[in-house]
């Protein structure tokens, strides 16, 4: 790793920090948490296993229990079974859990939004050049 490779790791790690913190700040009033939020957004495409849903999170099983127990108790994910094993148990949304997700993206989306009216058009250019470059950052192995 050369030095402009770790100076530019570092920098974007604070850039990280200061957006999840500040998205978290736009969402505070919602009735779910941010990291519940994201676990409905999982669940968007379809049942989810319970050891995969925690693995993409990179939390520990009862961890994700706990979530998924608060979820389900709100009506907005119900618990399956995998049809081809009736061991595995699995997650999926609800009509509610579908609507709530909706509302928290459109409210982050929203939110940033507005914060890019703030920038001039060559920063908006900006960004938008830096987004293929993240997503292949980001990209799973």
């Amino acid at each position: 790793m050369t030095v402009s490779e770790r100076a530019l790791a570092e920098q974007l790690n604070r850039s990280l920090r200061h957006i999840v913190l500040m998205l978290r700040r736009a969402t505070a009033d919602q009735a779910i948490t941010s990291q519940q939020l994201s676990v409905l957004g999982s669940l968007e495409h379809g049942p989810c296993r319970m050891t995969e849903l925690a693995a993409e999170h990179g939390v520990r099983l009862p961890t994700m229990t706990a979530q998924i127990n608060r979820l389900e108790r709100d009506g907005l994910v119900e618990r399956g079974r995998d049809g081809s094993d009736a061991r595995v148990v699995t997650a999926a949304l609800t009509a509610a859990g579908r609507e709530r997700l909706a509302a928290g993206r459109e409210q982050r989306i929203g939110f940033l939004a507005e914060r890019f009216a703030g920038l001039t058009d060559e920063e908006r250019a900006a960004v938008a050049a830096a987004l293929p470059a993240l997503d292949k950052l980001f990209a799973a192995p």
